[in-house]
């Protein structure tokens, strides 16, 4: 309109806009879709009886809570109904918390062998709000205030499950005051009272079901008739139950499985069991072996035998506690190599054990209690040789390595490899596909499975099978590069490490000795980091494994800001790369070689090595190489002031990064092409680019948003 200035906005709820701002220079922005509250509290418990009053009692302390975030420590036995109890109340409020259900097990990721610890909480949280990978921050302390931060506003429910330390609990609490924050403990939570009244929590003290609760219960389970006919003996077995909810599942797998067994004759089998455990596990430990006794002879196996599937708990600690750790979850595939026998085989196996109550079903994947889990090792243990029980366990770590190097090489097939797993699997079809759909079902699995991978590593460690070791930490490289969880890299990596030197094998050695450094320097452990690379460096034999090897010391040097001392590294690594025609490995080292000409203020010689890059990225197969070469391009070029140029190196890797699913580096691009705007004194397109560079870094949860929204 006439006295109006024209122009353009990007905002509302478009998806994809479109932008012709110059005949020569196109801006495609693809605006964050709406995304999902996460859900990722356990399935809830099919049957949930009594608690009513103490349901109603924690909805009254909530809104009698008005202006800060409530806290309800739930404390109570082994078996009692503690998460269960937790996850049902959460379902029956779910509109309460918009914003998402959350859910960490403490119990799981603080020292149980699994590298833990608060960092490792936080990480689980920050991906259950979709923040991971390269989004995170470097630090713990770094992805808690992110943490923090994402979860100052809202209105969530979090539910820190078997906790045992209040410190650990009290940093992860939020600071909404719509939200609410249950915390399990089996009793095993130091100061507690302190905990409570610090921040001023509603404590939920759990005990056995009732009488009248426990007949409701086992009516639910096996038939109101069948109780009602026989209600004498229903009371008498369930006085040996003792009020446990795990306790009359059990019984009620042991009676639907056998018809004509009078519930008083079980009763009284029951009650001649010695007494030698803390009332609530002797109840599932007596009922236990009832049901096993039971149960014909291959079932029988297939229980014990699955129990040996490793675990964190199974490590020392330093508070001991049998049986305990995080849950085990495993699928088909696991069982069935665990058990020796084909995946129908072991499909019918695990049916009859969820038909006894022995095994929960979760969507396909499969769950001991931790109790019941116990109880099956202990009859692993007496019955079976300890040859069979290892024999056992290396049947599942090799099927679990060969999965995880299936998943890798889907991930990130253009890197080199080491291990004979992946010798043997390269060239093979993917049973994930290829591209990016590829990439992310590799991820998929790799994430549903990285507690067991850990566990494995330090099972093969325990059993001095470092072949295996060392082959399962590089069959991880492409779920730490993507999503970054350090501390049980790094802790998980020192145990291949160790493997490999173990084994006297020069490329193992070589390559858990570059992953690891990389943890390292990424963490900005730099002093670390130069002393496993330079151990590396001097075992490694392979003209190339030097390369790599330094290629990540020059990289650790830029990263601590020393690009001086980088530069003569990526020279020699690019070097003996060009000697032995490894092409990629050139450009790489060209890429860095650029980035280190930034850092030192040569623009013309960061240019003139990343137009080589450039050129060998287009001829091989790795567009996200060649993508990441061209935002450096851009930003040469922004240094240089030559604003078309870097316009045009940008546009061509947002269309990469756009294809290959990186929101994040798209992000990144669109901060640099809003320099450029400026550049060329358009204000208003560099507004609109800054917008789209928020939104972007929103999507991923990144913090660089706030700080350019922060910025002027």
């Amino acid at each position: 309109m006439a006295g109006e200035q024209a122009g353009n906005r990007y905002e509302g709820d478009a998806r994809n806009v479109v932008q012709a701002h110059r005949v020569d220079v196109m801006n495609v922005y693809n605006a964050p879709g709406p995304v999902e509250p996460p859900s990722a509290l356990p399935p809830a418990a099919n049957r949930f009886h009594d608690r009513e009053p103490l349901l109603r009692q924690i909805t009254e302390a909530v809104r009698a809570n008005a202006g800060e975030p409530t806290v309800v420590i739930v404390a109570g036995l082994r078996g009692v109904g503690k998460t269960a109890m937790a996850v049902h109340w959460a379902t029956l409020e779910r509109d309460r918390f918009p914003d998402g259900l959350l859910y960490s097990d403490l119990g799981g990721l603080s020292r149980r062998g699994l590298g833990g610890g608060i960092g490792e909480t936080v990480t689980y949280l920050l991906e259950q709000l979709g923040i991971s990978g390269e989004h995170l921050p470097r630090s713990d302390q770094g992805r808690l205030a992110l943490l923090r931060s994402r979860l100052a506003r809202g209105k969530v429910f979090l539910l820190l499950d078997n906790a045992r330390l209040a410190s650990e609990v009290e940093r992860l609490l939020p600071a909404s005051p719509d939200s609410v924050v249950f915390v399990t403990t089996g009793g095993e939570l130091t100061e507690v009272a302190d905990l409570a009244g610090r921040q001023n929590a509603e404590v939920i003290l759990l005990r056995e079901l009732s009488d009248e609760v426990s007949l409701d219960l086992l009516r639910s389970l096996i038939g109101a008739g069948r109780v009602d006919r026989e209600l004498d003996g229903a009371r008498a077995l369930l006085r040996v139950c003792g009020g446990w909810p795990l306790a009359i599942r059990l019984a009620a797998g042991r009676l639907k499985t056998r018809r004509s067994l009078g519930l008083a004759d079980l009763a009284t089998r029951l009650e001649a069991a010695p007494r030698r455990a803390p009332e609530g596990e002797w109840s599932v430990r007596v009922v236990g072996d009832e049901v096993y006794g039971a149960m014909p002879d291959e079932v029988r196996r297939a229980y014990r035998m699955l129990s040996l599937h490793p675990g964190g708990g199974d490590r020392p600690t330093p508070t001991p506690r049998a049986g305990r750790g995080p849950r085990v979850v495993f699928g088909i595939g696991a069982a069935a190599a665990l058990l020796g026998c084909t995946e129908a085989e072991a499909d019918a196996l695990l049916d009859e054990l969820v038909n006894r109550h022995l095994l929960d079903d979760e969507d396909g994947r499969f769950v001991f209690h931790d109790l019941i889990r116990l109880h099956a090792r202990s009859r692993a243990e007496d019955e079976e040789t300890g040859e069979d029980r290892d024999a056992a366990v290396r049947n599942a770590v090799e099927w679990y390595l060969r999965a995880a190097a299936e998943a890798d090489l889907a991930v990130n097939p253009h890197r080199p490899t080491t291990g004979p797993v992946f010798q043997e699997l390269r060239g093979r079809p993917s049973p994930y596909g290829s591209g990016p759909e590829g990439v992310q079902r590799g991820l998929g699995w790799l994430r549903a499975e990285h507690q067991n991978l850990c566990a494995l590593v330090y099972a093969a460690e325990d059993r001095g099978w470092h072949d295996l070791a060392w082959q399962l930490c590089e069959a991880l490289w492409g779920f730490y590069l993507s999503l970054k969880h350090y501390d049980q890299w790094i802790e998980t990596h020192r145990i291949g490490l160790r493997a490999a030197e173990r084994l006297g094998d020069a490329g193992a050695r070589f390559r858990m000795g570059i992953q690891l450094g990389r943890a390292l320097y990424e963490t900005r452990r730099f002093a670390e980091a130069h002393e496993v690379l330079g151990r590396t460096l001097e075992a490694a034999t392979d003209p190339l494994d030097r390369a790599t090897t330094l290629e990540f010391i020059g990289r650790a040097h830029l990263d601590a800001g020393e690009p001086g001392k980088a530069l003569p590294f990526f020279q020699q690594s690019k070097d003996l790369e060009e000697t032995h025609s490894r092409i990629r490995g050139v450009g790489i080292n060209l890429h860095h070689l650029g980035r280190t000409y930034l850092a030192l203020g040569r623009a013309d010689d960061a240019v003139r090595c990343l137009d080589r890059a450039q050129e060998i990225f287009e001829g091989i197969p790795d567009p996200y190489n060649r993508g990441r070469t061209l935002i450096t391009v851009g930003r040469a070029h922004l240094e240089a002031q030559r604003a078309e140029p870097a316009a045009a190196a940008l546009g061509t890797a947002l269309e990469i990064m756009r294809a290959e699913g990186r929101t994040y580096q798209m992000g990144e691009i669109y901060e640099s092409l809003a320099q450029v705007a400026a550049m060329m004194d358009d204000p208003a397109h560099a507004a609109e680019l800054r917008a789209a560079a928020i939104a972007a870094y929103d999507e991923v949860g990144s913090p660089r948003a706030d700080e350019l929204r922060d910025s002027p």
